[in-house]
């Protein structure tokens, strides 16, 4: 087991837009620890995890001992044209309404009724008689120019900003290249943090079109770390905790083997609030015990801010019956995964070599009990907070809930802001407000809408890295003996009927 540093690292994955290195996570620190840079409440220092030396680490004072870092990948977009981002809004705009999500049912309608009329204009022959009148405009000259700067700012906002969005969430040939450097450089970064021996904590936290990436930076880091449970081949002391439980006929992985999946089928299944909160202290549960076993994963918080993947079925899928496919296939993860052969995990089909427990001259041997490769929601808690939209235009369009879209296991916060005196949240401006300073001088609210960034700051959590830790599994209760009164035989695992070992893919 590795020893403790007491240090939480929180990685921020920007969004859509011509942002600049640090532009985000400055006014996010600011707001998330309470104050500015200048009264030392933080640090400004160099960023040794990076690649990129435009970036800094900004390091919290005091416990608890918080880094925060940015992950800037906006440097990769080059060359986007208002044709690509023409294309991919024609790709979504032309889908049946039966694969739009009901969050945009009144933007897809409105994006209908416009694409209509510009048709109509065109078979009447208005754009005609409007080119025979376009060389005297030039003789008006402020209409003119007004004119052609709406066509500028319309074509910039478009690229700038849409722009992003087309190019990483179309799987187009042109864009495969720049999909797979920003994941690469997303993965690269986050391994370097795991492997650093810094921290005993990660947060990862996306905001709008960096909640999906960080989504794919989870599910494909993942894949490096799920099946790595080295303290059980090599810790003396867990070898021999292992080797008492399973005499006394329990598992040494209760949480990931029973616990876990009981309580996450009620949430797949939609539940009531304090189911979803047993749920997350459960994966809790299992990420601690994981880190008993040596496994290397630090990450215990996902949380999305605007995410896009509210409108999952329509950005990362051919339609309904593509998406469902694709989360039944693994190839799309949920929170709660889906089931494997035991809970979300496999048998691993080469036993490992325990030791002999006191008081016995054989050798136990055990399969250990693998989560699967589409399973980082089994140990990392998922947090979503958006604001509501009002008649599909009137708010965070581009955000929503996601437990109906991608898992009844994700703790969805409908928030608020007091910018403008409430306002904000109703217009487009609500997709930046998720960290205003103005909300920090708000009473923390328990309300159905707490401010934004008091629901980020909770979801954070920050307060609770001491209680993440490798935990043993608590002691077995004593068991009873079966109604013919012989004990069961202690064994490393239950096996099927046909004593057959359940291996995974």
């Amino acid at each position: 087991m590795s020893k403790r540093t007491n240090r939480q690292a929180v990685v921020l994955i920007h969004g859509i837009g011509e942002q600049r290195p640090m532009g985000t996570i400055r006014p996010f620190v600011k707001a998330v620890a309470g104050a500015s840079g200048d009264d030392g409440a933080y640090y400004s220092k160099p960023d040794a995890m990076s690649s990129l030396f435009e970036l800094r680490k900004l390091q919290g004072r005091g416990s608890p001992s918080t880094d925060y870092y940015e992950y800037y990948w906006a440097y990769n977009v080059e060359g986007t044209k208002l044709w690509d981002v023409a294309k991919w809004l024609w790709q979504l705009i032309r889908r049946p309404r039966r694969d739009v999500p009901d969050g945009l049912g009144g933007l897809w309608f409105t994006s209908r009724l416009l694409l209509f009329a510009v048709a109509v204009l065109l078979i009447g022959g208005f754009f005609g008689s409007a080119t025979r009148q376009w060389a005297e405009l030039p003789k008006f000259g402020l209409p003119w120019l007004a004119g052609t700067m709406v066509i500028g700012m319309v074509q910039f906002v478009m690229v700038s900003y849409l722009g992003d969005a087309a190019r990483y969430l179309s799987p187009r040939p042109q864009n495969i290249k720049l999909r797979q450097v920003i994941r690469s450089e997303g993965i690269t970064l986050l391994k370097t943090l795991h492997e650093s021996g810094k921290y005993d904590r990660i947060i990862l936290v996306g905001h709008s079109l960096g909640s999906v990436i960080g989504y794919d930076l989870l599910t494909h880091l993942w894949q490096v770390y799920n099946q790595k449970l080295p303290a059980m081949k090599e810790d003396a002391e867990v070898k021999r905790t292992m080797g008492e439980r399973i005499c006394a006929n329990a598992t040494p992985q209760p949480i990931v083997r029973d616990a876990l999946s009981k309580i996450g089928e009620t949430v797949a299944a939609g539940c009531k609030p304090e189911f979803l909160s047993d749920f997350q202290k459960r994966q809790k549960q299992a990420w601690c015990e994981q880190r008993y076993y040596g496994n290397q994963w630090l990450i215990t918080d996902f949380v999305t801010l605007g995410s896009p993947l509210a409108h999952a079925m329509l950005l990362l899928a051919d339609g309904k019956g593509d998406f469902d496919d694709r989360k039944a296939q693994r190839e799309l993860v949920t929170c709660p995964p889906v089931k494997d052969d035991m809970g979300y995990g496999y048998w691993q089909k080469m036993a490992i070599d325990i030791g002999a427990p006191p008081g016995r001259k054989a050798a136990l041997r055990y399969n250990p009990l693998i989560l699967h490769h589409a399973a980082p929601f089994a140990v990392t808690r998922w947090t979503n907070l958006y604001f509501p939209v009002r008649f599909g235009l009137f708010g965070d369009a581009v955000g929503g809930p996601l437990g109906p879209v991608l898992g009844g296991g994700i703790r969805d916060i409908e928030v608020s802001t007091r910018r403008w005196k409430g306002l904000a949240g109703h217009t487009l401006s609500a997709h930046t407000s998720y960290w205003l300073g103005c909300d920090a001088q708000v009473a923390a609210d328990e309300s159905a809408r707490p401010p934004s960034l008091h629901a980020l700051k909770r979801a954070l959590s920050l307060d609770e890295l001491r209680s993440f830790a490798a935990k043993p599994p608590k002691p077995p209760a004593a068991q009873a003996a079966p109604a013919g009164g012989q004990p069961d035989t202690p064994a490393a695992n239950p096996l099927p009927p046909d004593g057959k070992e359940p291996v995974g893919p």
